[in-house]
């Protein structure tokens, strides 16, 4: 790199370390009419690397007594002292107040059905129990059948019951 490539690299490095703008360079300001505008007033002189490290190095110690009166604040502040829990006994009873509280409020989101609902509903679930109760029955009277049949090789003395 070229003395002026480094300066101009020294330059952008401390400009993004200050948060500022990127100064436009010459063949930019060529290439674009709004920038040909810009006075040399405006811009900034262009800093070696020697004067960029110096700079950092400011900025560093800066920082360093920044911390370090932080530290100082930190320490002058009286601790708070913690909130003293209150007995196990009087936060169990709150614990049980707000758990009620929470349940008597999602009671009163809950969609209750109507009486005919509920009695079409229990319909069907007595006529599917009553479905499989027989189904049961029969099968159990068959494997029952098939049993003594292959333990007796008739059915002369067999019974349902």
């Amino acid at each position: 790199m070229g003395s002026k490539s480094k300066r101009r690299h020294a330059q952008k490095q401390y400009n993004r370390a200050q948060n500022k703008a990127p100064l436009p360079v010459a063949a930019d300001a060529a290439v674009d009419n709004q920038t040909a505008d810009i006075t040399a007033e405006t811009m900034s002189p262009i800093m070696t690397p020697k004067e960029f490290r110096k700079a950092a190095k400011e900025r560093a110690k800066q920082e360093k007594l920044l911390k370090k009166e932080k530290a100082k604040k930190a320490a002058e502040k009286p601790k708070e002292k913690k909130e003293k829990k209150p007995f196990w006994l009087i936060r169990f009873f709150k614990w049980i107040g707000r758990s009620t509280a929470s349940v008597f409020s999602e009671l009163k989101k809950v969609h209750w059905p109507t009486f005919k609902q509920v009695c079409k509903s229990t319909g069907i679930v007595l006529g599917i129990v009553l479905l499989f109760g027989i189904l049961l029955l029969v099968m159990w009277i068959v494997f029952g059948l098939l049993h003594y049949l292959l333990l007796n090789g008739s059915l002369s003395g067999w019974t349902i019951l």
